[in-house]
């Protein structure tokens, strides 16, 4: 896990971890982020890119965040960093 991805989750700034994801994909919107992500998957075969991705929207959709319990939080956030990590490096072997 990423120094800052550590950080974020220790802090339990949910919201911050999962903007990390949009970050590794190096997209600025969570459009762009599904593109990515949707071609990523299609070439690796790692389609829980996707899964992780809806965690990380979840957590920064404020109508959803509001929903969820801290312990639902916690739950989609213990997911977001072995996203991020699985992001860069499936990025490393196949660029976008």
């Amino acid at each position: 896990m990423s120094e800052e991805a550590r950080r974020l989750a220790e802090s339990g700034d949910y919201r911050g971890l999962a903007l990390l994801c949009l970050k590794a994909l190096d997209s600025s919107d969570w459009d762009e982020a599904w593109a990515k992500a949707s071609e990523l998957a299609e070439r690796t075969r790692e389609y829980v890119i996707l899964k992780f991705l809806a965690a990380a929207y979840a957590l920064t959709n404020d109508r959803i965040y509001s929903l969820l319990t801290e312990s639902g939080r916690e739950f989609l956030a213990r997911d977001l960093a072995v996203c991020i990590d699985k992001v860069k490096q499936l990025l490393g072997l196949h660029p976008l």
